[in-house]
């Protein structure tokens, strides 16, 4: 289903964005395919907590 992939960075989040090409036949709002996973996934990814040193916490923050 996927036709390509591009992965963007988000350095001022420390975040990245995936966009999977073809993925929903033109987009969540076009397309008569659900995104159940997607969602799911998201909201998992969100609610996670990751254990981050202390040192690169604070060289993050300035």
């Amino acid at each position: 289903m996927v036709t390509a992939v591009e992965r963007f960075e988000l350095p001022n989040l420390c975040a990245l964005n995936f966009l999977l090409h073809g993925a929903l036949d033109g987009g969540g709002t076009i397309s008569l395919k659900t995104d159940a996973q997607g969602k799911v996934f998201s909201t998992a990814l969100l609610r996670m907590e990751i254990p981050v040193p202390r040192a690169l916490a604070r060289r993050i923050r300035r």
